[in-house]
């Protein structure tokens, strides 16, 4: 889809719902607010129910892989029990079949995310309807009229105590304090009129048991359940991926969503409907009989759940709609739910795809915003590989569309003999576009954000380095008699930016008798190129990699990024299998087997006892994505620093994403750096000298960042500590 000057449209629209995100500071700042709350207990929670997630992947797994045998069942047992069951093929017939009940009677309604999917408030407004939303965020939210919430557990998180006093007076017509308990009961009483007022009440589901076909709710605030069974109609609203097998399924979801939603055992509410009302009594009229609805009707909704099945994506049907992965996701907390469409986040982007069916609504959903840290993937109960499904969708893309002249040049120079050349001439011409700072940084002499995103003028940038690594260690006098051999894969931020921290590994190493091994032809890794979904230029660089790094036999192959580690250890697997040459696979089975993070292998395999850094220092320590969810390290510096003799002082959340993300922080530079100013100010708040971490591409972040927030701490590799306490204790030559 492009406009007249050829941009995407979907770019377009993309960009301004990332424009009207990152504007909206008070829902930022409730989010934050709502996470930093709900976090300590939803660790504590987790931590003390482990035997939930194993449970809930195995009823997952078995209900959606046999959702053709469990559904007719399900109907079955419902009908059995008094309920009305109908089959939407899609959110038309949904809207349809619910509109047709409604008529233009008064409806309280609870959250449902089926619900919002189908678009059905705005279908049965337009009818004449009222629709009265019952959860207090929620109704909130619907008064003042965005039609979209700061946080999808806590909707009206972004508003004060004045702005809901507000918002509520003026709907009940009196005065009301900015007091919170008053505000409640008014909100309350109000809440009661409606409930026994409504015709209708319509709900979501957290599941549905097929065995019993009973319908299980969890809620903290009572009022699903008054939606439930004050109303003498209810409506349950449900995608066919709420079917469990077994009652105590259902029983282990709604537990699982307070836990891993709330950090709560279970919710104060749990609600099991199994049918509809079998007594009534006459003195209970004036409650409307309340002891549960005359009719319930079930809308089983379909739209896409067997596409994203067939497509090998069912683990998106998986979701308990916890928001344990939006809680973590560093490009949700910037601009909330501006990242997805209908359901939020990655999961909610790559479900896009099904339940539209249209390519242009999941990239104006954010396929492009994902920054692949694996922090959803971390905190899903379910384990969801989210990140790998953005990926596959992100290849399909690019194998039809294409990912545009500029991307398509650059993988195919990073993948080339051309880019070495190239970064040559770099270095005698930076000086044009370049104004240099300290520490072999530079910022643009004119803004060329316009031109090339991601570079305004204020962006700090590494300078090209006068010489590469490899033109520098080729120089380097080979050890004598050596304890070991090891090869060193520098990445092109080393190689070309940050030459002196493979010189600073090269030194360590050498103090320790180990020979190091680098090769000048060394490419790419490819992750650019994967990121964006381009496997064939990917490919073509590990081929080119995997022939170069077995011409010569060494122990270990060691890495100063972990990103590049990650990317030769795992992502490497598929394409050089997808070659199906087997001489090829062999190759890469023998360097894959020796890829190692340069600190995990001194602290494991050398097992070195660093001397002391010549003056005393207060050190913090970034987690690097790549490095503590792709390779698992995480002690290893920590140790390392500790051994070094610094001052650690552990910041807050020190494996949240920086915000690099590699071509993430070019293409999308402003939500980069709102993530990047997050953590900034956690590292602030250790007042330490130094943040070290173990990923050069972090470096160039947070030295960005730290740079633009005026602060004086410095960023470093912690190679590069290690390397100047041996220095300082005679250890280098």
């Amino acid at each position: 889809m492009k406009d007249i000057g050829g941009i995407s449209m979907s770019n377009t629209i993309l960009q301004k719902k990332i424009d009207e995100g990152l504007a909206d500071q008070p829902s930022w700042i409730g989010r934050k607010t709502t996470i930093n709350h709900l976090r300590p207990a939803i660790v504590k929670a987790v931590e003390a129910h482990p035997e939930l997630s194993p449970a809930l992947v195995a009823l997952k797994e078995d209900a959606v892989s046999h959702i053709d045998e469990l559904l007719p069942k399900t109907i079955e047992a419902m009908k059995q029990n008094g309920f009305q069951v109908y089959m939407a093929e899609d959110a038309k017939q949904a809207c349809d079949y619910i509109a047709n009940i409604v008529g233009d009677h008064l409806v309280v309604k609870s959250k449902t995310n089926t619900g919002k999917e189908i678009g059905i408030t705005n279908r049965i407004l337009e009818q004449g309807a009222t629709v009265y939303e019952t959860d207090l965020g929620d109704r909130l939210a619907q008064l003042e009229g965005k039609g979209k919430a700061a946080h999808t557990l806590a909707p009206a998180c972004h508003l004060t105590r004045v702005e809901c006093a507000e918002l509520l007076s003026k709907d009940l017509g009196e005065n009301l304090p900015a007091d919170p308990e008053i505000l409640v009961g008014a909100a309350r009483r109000s809440l009661r009129e409606a409930f026994l007022k409504a015709e209708v009440g319509i709900s979501g589901a957290n599941a549905i048991a097929s065995d019993t076909g009973a319908v299980f709710l969890t809620e903290n605030e009572g009022n699903i359940r008054c939606v439930t069974s004050i109303p003498k109609v209810h409506i349950v609203i449900a995608g066919i991926e709420k079917i469990v097998r077994h009652f105590s399924d259902g029983l282990t979801v709604v537990r699982s969503a307070s836990t891993y939603g709330c950090g709560q055992d279970i919710g104060t509410y749990v609600s099991i409907i199994d049918g509809v009302s079998r007594f009534s009594h006459p003195a209970m009229d004036f409650l409307g009989g309340a002891q549960g609805p005359e009719e319930v009707h079930v809308v089983f909704l379909k739209q896409g759940r067997k596409e994203a099945i067939d497509s090998g994506c069912q683990s998106v049907l998986y979701c308990l709609n916890c928001g344990g992965c939006l809680n973590t996701c560093p490009v949700y907390n910037s601009i909330g739910e501006n990242f997805g469409y209908k359901y939020l986040g990655g999961r909610g982007t790559v479900f896009t795809m099904f339940h539209t069916g249209k390519r242009e609504k999941v990239d104006e959903a954010g396929l492009s915003l994902c920054i692949g840290c694996g922090r959803c993937e971390e905190s899903c109960p379910l384990s969801m590989p989210t990140p790998q499904m953005i990926l596959k969708m992100r290849e399909d893309k690019a194998e039809t569309e294409g990912n545009g002249l500029i991307k398509d040049s650059v993988f195919h120079i990073l993948g080339s003999n051309a880019l070495s050349p190239l970064m040559k001439a770099g270095r005698a011409v930076q000086g044009l576009p370049f104004k240099q700072e300290k520490n072999n940084s530079a910022t643009l002499r004119f803004d060329i954000s316009k031109l090339i995103p991601g570079t305004p003028k204020d962006r700090l940038l590494p300078s090209l380095a006068k010489q590469s690594f490899a033109e520098i260690i080729k120089n380097k006098s080979p050890l004598k008699h050596p304890k070991g051999h090891v090869a060193v894969f520098g990445g092109c931020m080393v190689n070309y930016a940050y030459p002196q921290l493979g010189l600073d590994l090269f030194d360590v190493l050498t103090a320790n008798q180990i020979a190091v091994h680098h090769y000048e032809q060394e490419a790419c890794c490819g992750l650019p190129a994967i990121m964006s979904g381009d496997t064939k230029e990917a490919t073509r660089m590990a081929i080119e990699n995997v022939n170069l790094f077995s011409s010569e036999d060494f122990d270990y192959l060691l890495f100063l990024c972990p990103s590049c580690a990650t990317t030769v250890k795992e992502k490497w697997e598929t394409l050089i299998q997808n070659t199906n040459d087997a001489a090829l696979i062999q190759k890469y089975r023998t360097i894959q087997n020796k890829v190692m993070d340069a600190s995990d292998y001194l602290v494991n395999i050398l097992q070195i006892v660093p001397p002391q850094l010549p003056e005393p220092v207060s050190v913090t320590w970034h987690d690097p994505c790549h490095l503590v969810r792709g390779l698992g390290i995480s002690k290893e510096p920590r140790q390392l620093l500790r051994q070094m003799g610094a001052a650690f002082i552990e910041m807050d959340e020190p494996n949240s994403c920086c915000g690099f993300g590699g071509s993430f922080s070019l293409f999308h530079y402003d939500v980069s750096r709102s993530v990047n100013d997050e953590k900034i100010g956690r590292i602030s708040d250790t007042n330490a000298q130094y943040v070290a971490t173990g990923c050069p591409g972090c470096i160039m972040h947070l030295k960005d960042g730290l740079y633009r927030n005026h602060k004086n701490q410095e960023a470093v590799h912690i190679i590069s500590l290690l390397a100047k306490a041996y220095r300082q204790g005679g250890n280098v030559k």
